[in-house]
């Protein structure tokens, strides 16, 4: 992969980096970085029974907010 000096200069200093892959947004980090950051958030993909929950979550707050309009 190849950067310029100012997204060089980006990684360098742990900051992230925008990039189009092949018409894909990514965002390039440094490794270390990306360590840190994973062990503070939960990244495992979510089971059904939490995709469930927040679809109820989300239906929720649609409907107060239905409600509250009319």
């Amino acid at each position: 992969m190849i950067l310029d000096v100012e997204q060089q200069k980006a990684i360098e200093n742990g900051e992230a980096v925008a990039l189009n892959v092949a018409g894909t947004e990514c965002v390039l980090i440094r490794k270390d970085v990306y360590l840190r950051t994973s062990e503070k958030f939960d990244m495992t993909p979510w089971s059904l029974q939490e995709m469930d929950l927040l679809a109820d979550e989300a239906e929720a707050i649609i409907s107060k907010r239905e409600s509250d309009e009319n």
